[in-house]
């Protein structure tokens, strides 16, 4: 049994002297992470930058649009609005790629220039006259594989008073993206760092992967065997009350364990599992092929039955248009018109209906059914959301949402969003798991904290400073053992060095 302790106490000391700065510094970046998130454009944002759609003059019939740009038969969604002043169709394919063409006149989307980029950010919007642009391909903003169809991109300085940049995509030239300096001070401080979001690593997705993976498993290991010598130590100590053999900073760091070690594998491990990206848990979102079973087959010309000028007569909404999908539920096709991300109206492109705010739960549990060979157990409506589907400022989500239970042998749930008719996940057993082994431990995305956010930042705050102050002392303890070390060390030491000079020979007398 010693040789076991000796070996847990060097991995810890080796892994600690390494990794304690690392988990330091994931604790202070986590406290921030609390109450300023990675800068995201949500949809009432977009919204917000959108202008409204002007259709005097418009639009090219989108059957002339697949006959005139040769679209491959894998188109998923089309959308329209305006950019730079001119109406724009975005075509969505299957395998996540865009084209953007002016839905005017029909020819492709050339690229956005800095006059168009100023152009489409100042409809509505106040803000200096000294904006500047300049093209990019990424930064630590946006870096994420979600802007690669995006790519390069156009970021606009507004130079206003809260420091505002926005990017715009080259393909569509829509906003896809916008910050604040308050977001990116903070961000700096706690995404960038939390996450190891440096765009030279992350540009690499496969060793930023790696990269954290391992790190995370590294510190779990070093957390994990702390514990375990600090338990020993208390067992073994004389006295049958808990105390710390130890004294000084190693007294404090033995009692700090003892207090929130278990918090800090949790923590650890819940981490790690946030990088599991398929490794042991079943993936949530839809493949394409899931996809394109729910849409009941791929968007083609002959889905439009009703000319959207035809829809367009038919439409009563209490503010403008902002934008337009055409989309393919179950095997039919439906026009969504959107004021925002709340105010909307569904309307068939099949054949002239009454339109509606949102799909019918009919037509979202048929089209559920087509994921997947099995039959439907429930369905039920979430417009608030509960314990498997919600929204967090760090994973927003549509609150309209409807759950399809079925009845295959992995139990799965498929979750829609009953606005826009988009299928967002298939949760089985595995990724219920999941949601408690991560979010759970990491997030504390539990039922209380889930109603009363505000005691929960404030209890995860209290353990996240503790954290820092416990990984603190580790640092200390590990630049003590290095400069100890280098003291002892054979190459350092003067007696070492003197018996590496060439000894001198006695003189003959």
């Amino acid at each position: 049994m010693m040789w076991i302790r000796a070996g847990i106490r060097s991995v810890h000391r080796v892994l600690g002297t390494c990794l304690a700065l690392l988990v330091t510094i994931w604790f202070g970046s986590g406290a921030v992470l609390l109450f300023v998130p990675y800068p995201n454009l949500n949809e009432e944002e977009r919204f917000q930058w959108l202008e409204p759609l002007q259709l005097d003059h418009c639009c090219v019939p989108l059957e002339l649009i697949w006959n005139q740009v040769e679209l491959p038969q894998a188109v998923e969604q089309v959308r329209l609005f305006m950019a730079s002043g001119r109406p724009v169709y975005v075509i969505h394919f299957l395998d996540g790629t865009l084209k953007g063409l002016w839905a005017d006149q029909g020819e492709p989307l050339s690229e956005i220039t800095q006059h168009d980029a100023v152009q489409t950010m100042q409809h509505g919007h106040t803000f200096g006259v000294d904006s500047t642009v300049e093209m990019l391909r990424d930064d630590r903003w946006t870096v994420h594989q979600r802007f690669d169809p995006h790519r390069p991109l156009r970021k606009v300085q507004l130079h206003d008073v809260e420091g505002t940049e926005l990017y715009l995509s080259s393909t569509t030239g829509e906003l896809v993206m916008d910050t604040t300096a308050f977001e990116r001070q903070w961000s700096t401080l706690g995404a960038i760092t939390h996450w190891l979001y440096l765009p030279m690593l992350r540009r690499h997705w496969v060793l930023w992967d790696q990269t954290v993976w391992w790190l995370a498993a590294a510190g779990l290991i070093t957390a994990v065997s702390g514990l375990v010598l600090g338990i020993q130590h208390v067992l073994h100590s004389q006295g049958q009350r808990l105390h710390s053999q130890f004294i000084g900073i190693k007294r404090w760091h033995h009692l700090g364990g003892m207090a929130i070690g278990a918090v800090v594998c949790l923590w650890l491990f819940s981490g790690l599992l946030s990088m599991d990206h398929g490794r042991w848990f079943s993936r949530s979102e839809p493949t394409m092929e899931q996809r394109q079973r729910f849409m009941g087959g791929m968007l083609v010309p002959e889905d439009i039955g009703v000319p959207l000028g035809d829809a367009m007569r038919h439409l009563q909404l209490d503010a403008p248009v902002k934008e337009i999908l055409l989309s393919k539920v179950g095997g039919a096709s439906y026009y969504v018109f959107r004021s925002d991300s709340e105010q909307q109206v569904v309307m068939s492109a099949d054949w002239v209906r009454a339109p509606a705010s949102k799909f019918t739960l009919d037509t979202l549990a048929e089209a559920a059914k087509l994921v997947m060979s099995a039959q439907q157990l429930d369905r039920s409506d979430i417009p608030q959301g509960d314990l498997y589907y919600y929204s967090t400022i760090h994973n927003p989500r549509p609150l309209s949402g409807l759950r399809i239970v079925l009845d295959d042998p992995e139990q799965t749930w498929i979750h829609i969003d009953m606005n826009t008719g988009r299928l967002m996940e298939l949760m089985n057993s595995s990724g219920r798991i999941y949601r408690w082994l991560f979010h759970g431990l990491h997030s504390w995305d539990v039922p209380f904290f889930l109603e009363h956010d505000r005691q929960r930042r404030m209890v995860l705050l209290g353990l996240c400073g503790a954290g820092f102050l416990f990984s603190l002392s580790g640092v200390y303890l590990g630049i003590a053992r290095l400069v100890t070390m280098s003291r002892r060390s054979p190459w350092l030491s003067g007696s070492a060095r003197n018996c590496m000079e060439p000894r001198r020979q006695k003189p003959l007398v």
